[in-house]
């Protein structure tokens, strides 16, 4: 753009408008300002927009728009044409614009829009000199509003007419008169009519009036309205129904009823009748309403009754009540309002005299869903002034009484001498509600109180007071018969100091005797303000780090820190180091021990930490140490890529040495964790020796089909923090397993892949050797391997056979398929039928050798194999209304059966079987006596057992 010797050029003027390009080309020559001379061009391009969508609803169509226009002449005589192309949805309309004008006006000599629907044409004219005025008239037939405003399609018929104009006192009046609309809008029938008409005030004074009446029918809403805005108002409001959808795209619910306010603009009456079901509005719903009554604004007499349930407004309520009598400047309020955040119950008064309002809150009694109720111990005065246009507020001493203990009161002259908070007596139990819970359920146990005093005035765009907490002594168990705590302080000293150039606070206290921490910081207000810190800690009681991880117990060792806090509010530095030396604790469930621990954090001033440590695992039963497993890693908290990296490394380190599992492994594997996203986890564990009692951890994992849960922890906890894995699992030579008849060894390698939301898959191979015990013999595991192809890890394709050789017969069974429906077949070489392979399988004799009790006992073993074992019995079983059926174990028989159970109630269990694989039946009573404790009793043909059981699940 240039302008030089009254001549203006633009070649071009390149604007991006609506994602999309504006190019202005054209010269203006002002030589002769009576009479200047211009020719412009706009040609605009790929001009777009639309595709939002409405909360549930499918996204509006995207509009594209092309457009040249032009402008040329003289100031006495110039012409401005032009023609445009929309499209939506693969369909077309058009604009065409034709319009002359001079120095005071133009005639618009044509507005067309064509589109497939019909059209709108206008006509008029504009002036502007020498005031502005106007009258234009729109005939619509079939006109679709949605090529300019998407998601407002439709075929709209009627006729519009606007007029305008400046008065001689220089206010301007505007009229629109709408006689008939009809057609469709939003794919609802539309028929309406409307006039509106505004009153502009004039520039020396006085006030803007408006008035106007409407009746719409638009889908199935029915609106009717008539009014006057002006120094008063009258409005009258009614809706028969109005369907929120019908008139809002992000809407939904349904309105009727009908609403009348009269009075002066700032004061008027207010009279309501509605009731409302089902409404929303972007993210604010109501599930239903009600507003039934009226409320005068001066006088009294006035009753406004609000009840509404399923309320969110930013804050989710199950229900709001509000009973409102009297006026609105001598006004008696009580509310109650409920939800999962708690329940709150207040009444109250308020009067108004001239600028100030006052009133007096008379009760209030708050109960959050966690922690302790609140209820206010006196009424408090309260009131505020808008005088001289600025904002005063006060409250009078209101003193919350808490019922776990102490008070919070609160006194306010805002903003003169600020706010004072005092709080004495405040016992630490009130926060244990809002803590995790721990893994066994129940809530935390804190002791001890705190005691504040706080004031805090305004001052220019800063503060200026001080806070004083402070706490004698405190602490925190697990439970109420917990000997030692977790946590304890002694002397516990907070102070701030708030100045208008910013805040000065200090922290100190002494930690389980003998410990101490000590903090403090200093920064501005502002977000660029510099910070000041320094924190120091000192501490060998590291029972806290129990709060982290439930099965660690009695952690021990030495922690010392010496941090620093720099850089600004809103890119801050850390620095200095922490260190945990000598650490030490035992972890029960796997039954080793850590020790000699080490790890340390330094702070570099680049917003980055490095860590690096290690730590040696033992058998809790003193058996040789073993190997050590080396920590390093960094910690970014300056937004990178991955705020944390940990690298876990170690050879030959003892993991698990339990009776059920003991394992050897040597891992070497990243964890990476970004804020809001899944934890990952990548690399490979060789695991060169292990030991593995299958039954043992079976008993360990899952309960026993007769255990009834009568006291569940919590069916809708929350699951744990999601994981992205990427793990190589390598077994060594070295890897037995021992149980359920299987005494061999596995090796091989598997990858384990796991994205959140998704299946845990695997993809290798595990091959499986040894012998396994069925049907009473030891047989040779000749072939066996687990394959996994991207498969679920839990659901494996098997290729096992396994055998015994008798004289001159070799007889097996060959085990494919998946884990989840396997497939078994008895074979035996030389061929023969497959009771005959059994026979020689089960008893090592042909059949005609048998007799008949074993002939029997052969012919069930088949019987069940070919059913398909223990998946088809349960299946049929649960169809008859079985709890169970398929082969289990006795131990009154020794071996496997054929039964069937049923749970005859949440404490009685009865089962029945008969044995595969030799003679006997066996009868099994279980009965669940509470606390973990059950009776079981077995009676068979061979022996009877009776036992008295205890299981604690995990």
């Amino acid at each position: 753009m240039q302008v030089e010797d009254q001549v203006l050029q633009l070649d071009p003027l390149h604007l991006q408008v609506f994602d999309g390009d504006l190019r202005v080309r054209g010269r203006a020559d002002f030589n002769n300002p009576a009479d200047a001379t211009f020719r412009f061009a706009a040609n605009a391009r790929d001009l777009r927009w639309g595709g939002t969508a409405a909360t549930g609803a499918p996204p509006s169509p995207v509009i594209e728009a092309d457009g040249d226009f032009g402008l040329a002449g003289t100031l006495q005589a110039w012409a401005l044409v032009g023609r445009a192309t929309l499209q939506r949805a693969g369909e077309q309309a058009t604009l065409q614009l034709d319009g002359r004008g001079n120095s005071e006006r133009m005639r618009l000599q044509s507005l067309a829009v064509a589109m497939p629907t019909g059209m709108l044409d206008a006509t008029g004219t504009v002036g502007w000199a020498p005031s502005l005025a106007w009258d234009v008239d729109a005939r619509l037939a079939g006109f679709d509003p949605g090529y300019f405003a998407s998601g407002w399609d439709g075929a709209v018929n009627g006729d519009i007419a606007t007029t305008g104009r400046t008065r001689a006192d220089g206010g301007l009046d505007v009229a629109v008169d709408v006689p008939d609309l009809g057609g469709r809008l939003r794919g609802r029938a539309l028929d309406g009519r409307g006039q509106f008409a505004m009153h502009g005030a004039a520039p020396a004074g006085g006030t803007t009036r408006y008035e106007g009446e409407l009746a719409l029918a638009l889908g199935g809403s029915r609106i009717e309205a008539q009014g006057e805005v002006g120094d008063r108002l009258d409005i009258d409001a009614r809706f028969a129904p109005l369907q929120l959808a019908d008139l809002l795209p992000d809407g939904a619910g349904i309105l009727r009823g009908e609403v009348h306010l009269d009075g002066p603009r700032t004061a008027p009456d207010v009279r309501a009748r509605l009731d409302g079901s089902g409404l929303r509005y972007g993210d604010w719903t109501a599930a239903s309403l009600q507003v039934d009554g009226q409320l005068p604004w001066t006088g009294g007499g006035g009753v406004l009754d609000i009840d509404a349930t399923g309320l969110d407004l930013g804050i989710a309520l199950d229900r709001l009540q509000v009973d409102a009598r009297g006026a609105v400047e001598d006004l008696q309020l009580q509310a109650n309002a409920s939800g999962d955040i708690g329940t709150l119950a207040l009444a109250g008064d308020l009067a108004r005299s001239g600028a100030r309002w006052a009133g007096t809150l008379a009760s209030l009694q708050l109960q959050p869903a966690r922690g302790a109720s609140w209820q206010l111990r006196a009424p408090a005065a309260y009131g505020w002034s808008t005088a001289g246009g600025a904002l005063a507020a006060r409250l009078d001493d209101a003193c919350l009484a808490s019922s776990a203990g102490g008070a919070l009161c609160v006194d306010a002259d805002w903003p003169r001498n600020g706010l004072a908070v005092t709080g004495q007596g405040l016992p630490l139990s009130l926060v244990a509600g809002y803590l995790p819970e721990p893994e066994a359920g129940r809530p935390w146990v804190l002791s001890g109180e705190l005691a504040l005093d706080a004031q805090l005035r305004p001052v220019g765009n800063g503060w200026s007071g001080q806070a004083r907490l402070s706490s004698a002594r405190g602490g925190l168990r697990t439970s109420e018969r917990a000997r030692t705590e977790l946590v304890r302080y002694d002397d516990l000293l907070l102070t701030a100091n708030f100045r208008p150039q910013g805040i000065e606070a200090e922290l100190g206290a002494v930690l389980n005797d003998d410990g101490r921490i000590d903090a403090r910081l200093a920064t501005g207000w502002d977000a660029y303000s510099p910070l000041d810190g320094r924190l120091s800690l000192d501490t060998d009681e590291l029972t806290w780090l129990e709060l982290f991880s439930p099965d660690i117990v009695e952690p021990t060792g030495r922690l010392e820190a010496r941090l620093s806090l720099g850089g600004t509010r809103d890119t801050p530095r850390l620095g200095g180091q922490a260190q945990l030396a000598g650490f030490s604790t035992e972890v029960p469930a796997l039954a080793i021990t850590l020790h000699n621990g080490t790890l340390r954090l330094d702070a570099a001033p680049d917003g980055s930490a490095r860590i690096a440590g290690s730590v040696r695992s033992s058998s809790a039963a003193g058996n040789p140490d073993s190997g050590v497993l080396h920590i390093d890693g960094t910690l970014d908290w300056q937004g990178g890529d991955a705020p944390l990296q940990l690298d876990l490394r170690g050879t030959d380190v003892l993991v698990s040495d339990t009776r059920e599992l003991r394992a050897i492994a040597s891992p070497d594997l990243r964890v990476s964790y970004r804020a809001g996203q899944a934890l990952e986890l990548t690399g490979e564990v060789v695991v060169p020796e292990a030991r593995i009692d299958l039954e043992g951890l079976d008993q360990g994992v899952s309960a026993s089909p007769d255990v009834v849960v009568l006291d569940p922890l919590d069916p809708e906890a929350e699951p744990g923090a999601p994981l992205a894995m990427d793990l190589l699992v390598i077994l060594g030579e070295d890897v037995r397993i021992d149980g359920f008849g299987l005494e061999g060894g596995l090796d091989g390698r598997v990858r384990i892949l796991a994205r959140p939301g998704r299946q845990m898959l695997a993809r290798g191979s595990l091959d499986v050797s040894g012998e396994y015990t069925a049907y009473g013999q030891d047989l040779r595991i000749t072939r066996g391997r687990l394959n996994w192809s991207d498969d679920p890890i839990a659901d494996p394709f098997i290729n096992l056979r396994a055998e015994r050789v008798v004289g001159e017969v070799t007889a097996g069974v060959d085990v494919g398929g998946r884990a989840s429906a396997p497939e078994a077949e008895v074979w035996a070489n030389p061929a023969t039928s497959q009771s005959e392979a059994l026979a020689y399988l089960t008893l090592g004799r042909p059949l005609s050798s048998l007799t008949g009790s074993e002939r029997g006992d052969v012919n069930a073993a088949s019987a069940a194999l070919t059913a398909g074992g223990s998946l088809l019995a349960s299946q049929l079983g649960a169809r008859i209304g079985l709890d169970d059926a398929g082969v289990m174990q006795s131990r009154a028989l020794g071996g496997s059966v054929f039964g069937i159970g049923k749970q005859l109630s949440p404490r009685l269990y009865v089962s029945y079987g008969v044995s595969l694989l030799g003679t006997g039946q066996v009868l099994v009573l279980k009965y669940l006596l509470g606390r973990g404790f059950d009776i079981e009793i077995e009676s068979s043909t061979l022996e009877n057992r009776g036992s008295l059981n205890w299981r604690r699940e995990k």
